[in-house]
């Protein structure tokens, strides 16, 4: 579990880098995997796992989004970071760095959110 939240952090240090160095495209996937790793960071909390990007994020809505724990935005975020990550390395045109940045705040908050939560609700 610990090792998923510091992976988390270690890509949103690796989004905000590439960001700054103008690869915008790149950040947003780097953003999109932080929030994957929190998730996972959660799932781990109860002892469970998921092999597919689409399992672990449909497994986040039930277990914690439905249960009351995070607001449904949490799963609109993950979501959406899921869908924008598929445009950033298999889409067409590149990622506008505005777009890039806000991808970087989704992640940022919902990474911050798990992880407060995580730290509130060791594993047993």
């Amino acid at each position: 579990m610990q090792w998923s939240l510091s992976r988390s952090q270690r890509e949103l240090a690796a989004a905000r880098t590439l960001l700054e160095g103008g690869f915008a495209a790149q950040a947003t996937s780097r953003a999109y995997y932080a929030a994957f790793y929190a998730a996972e960071a959660c799932l781990l909390t109860l002892g469970e796992t998921r092999s597919r990007h689409a399992a672990v994020i449909a497994a986040f809505a039930q277990y914690f989004v439905k249960a009351g724990a995070f607001g449904p935005e949490m799963a609109h975020i993950l979501r959406s970071l899921f869908d924008r990550r598929l445009q950033a390395d298999y889409g067409g045109p590149d990622i506008p760095a505005p777009d890039a940045s806000a991808a970087l705040a989704d992640a940022e908050h919902f990474v911050s959110a798990v992880a407060g939560w995580v730290e509130a609700h060791p594993a047993p």
